[in-house]
């Protein structure tokens, strides 16, 4: 059996939810009997967070209605506890496609992404990484790896990375200068102006693509660059900056921290 009815997932406090007043429409109960199933059941399902209630209007006095907001594990839960006739299985299959849905839908839209949800986007690819520099490492260096493996059109400028992530592109590249992820190429004059071209280090470039900059009238390539973000590299300056941010409380608090450990290395290498 197929349900025809599509679930009206939410988003409440960041979170997609679905309300016990959708749960009930869809396995075909009463809506007070929901609400008691999840009284009931109130302990075993916070342990996947605590369960939001709110009251919802309807438009006639005095008939406003309480219903609870449960997020996809404490839904899923929810409906196990429900008896297993042909549409309450029918409703499951259809709630799980729309959290499913909507969950990439959000995920994947810049425009919504928060910090917050980055840095969760870069835990969660972590493992990916480590297959990916395994891999690099299998294929003879990780400048082949990703000169054959990394298209133009998937890499990130700098200044975007540091957009989403909420912090200043200049001090970004401090930071991974002092950590020795990239380093400054060559300079050149442009005007009143003083060019810098970056470099990733030989470990890190896995996470940065130089691409060298089209001229527009003759599309040609001229000599000049600049260094882009692959997929992976987004991933791990999230990681990094995050972990800065919590331990010094700004990445520009962190810059003195950083800069002093740098030149305590620079000086150990030199004497």
């Amino acid at each position: 059996m197929t349900t025809t009815i599509v679930p009206m997932i939410e988003t409440s406090n960041n979170e997609l939810v679905v309300s016990s007043e959708q749960i009930a429409t869809g396995a075909g109960v009463e809506h007070r009997a929901t609400l008691q199933l999840i009284k009931a059941n109130q302990a075993e399902l916070e342990e996947f967070g605590q369960v939001a209630f709110e009251m919802r209007l309807t438009g006639k006095a005095g008939s406003d209605i309480r219903v609870a907001l449960l997020n996809e594990p404490q839904a899923m839960l929810l409906m196990t506890f429900q008896r297993n006739t042909a549409q309450v299985k029918a409703f499951k299959v259809a709630l799980i496609k729309e959290f499913k849905r909507l969950a990439e839908a959000q995920r994947f839209d810049p425009a919504t992404l928060t910090r917050m949800d980055i840095l969760k986007m870069a835990i969660e690819s972590e493992t990916r990484v480590h297959q990916l520099e395994s891999k690099i490492e299998a294929d003879a260096g990780k400048v082949a790896y990703v000169d054959e493996h990394v298209d133009p059109k998937d890499v990130t400028l700098f200044r975007t990375v540091c957009r989403n992530l909420q912090i200043n592109e200049s001090d970004l590249r401090k930071a991974l200068i002092y950590r020795r992820w990239i380093y400054v190429a060559s300079t050149f004059k442009m005007g009143d102006y003083t060019v810098r071209q970056y470099a990733p280090h030989h470990n890190f470039q896995a996470y940065f693509k130089i691409c060298k900059y089209h001229n527009k009238t003759n599309g040609g390539i001229s000599n000049r660059h600049t260094l882009k973000v692959t997929p992976e590299g987004v991933a791990a300056v999230t990681r990094f900056v995050e972990k800065l941010i919590n331990e010094h409380g700004s990445l520009r608090d962190a810059l003195p921290i950083l800069e002093a450990k740098h030149n305590e290395r620079k000086g150990n290498v030199a004497a």
